[in-house]
């Protein structure tokens, strides 16, 4: 079943989307917090950099304390990604307050964010 999805082109998980080769290694993020612009909203702080290329979702555990939690937070923040449009380099840390958001809510803030 899986191989008929994939064959007519339907993306079947967020890796068909966001695969690991276009995630931005961690040691590039000190250039692109260094050269990126900044950007804040109640919810989400984003580095945008057009020197490299790649993204990255950044959540501590200062956010949210279980593994699970931080999971579901990258999860429906890399969903609200996948239908808009990036700019090169991103690095996205969601704020504490992100894991209490719906999702609809996610979707809209990062757009704003971003646009």
């Amino acid at each position: 079943l899986s191989r008929d999805v994939a064959a007519r082109g339907v993306r079947t998980s967020l890796s068909d989307v966001f695969p690991r080769r276009a995630r931005l290694p961690r040691a590039l993020f000190p250039a692109v917090l260094k050269t990126g612009r900044r950007l804040s909203s109640p919810h989400f702080t984003a580095v945008v950099s057009s020197e490299e290329r790649g993204y990255a979702v950044v959540i501590s555990k200062k956010v949210a304390r279980l593994a699970s939690t931080r999971h579901n937070i990258k999860r429906r923040v890399l969903s609200a990604l996948r239908s808009l449009p990036l700019p090169p380099a991103l690095i996205l840390f969601p704020k504490a307050s992100a894991g209490s958001v719906s999702y609809g809510d996610i979707q809209a803030e990062i757009k704003n964010l971003l646009s």
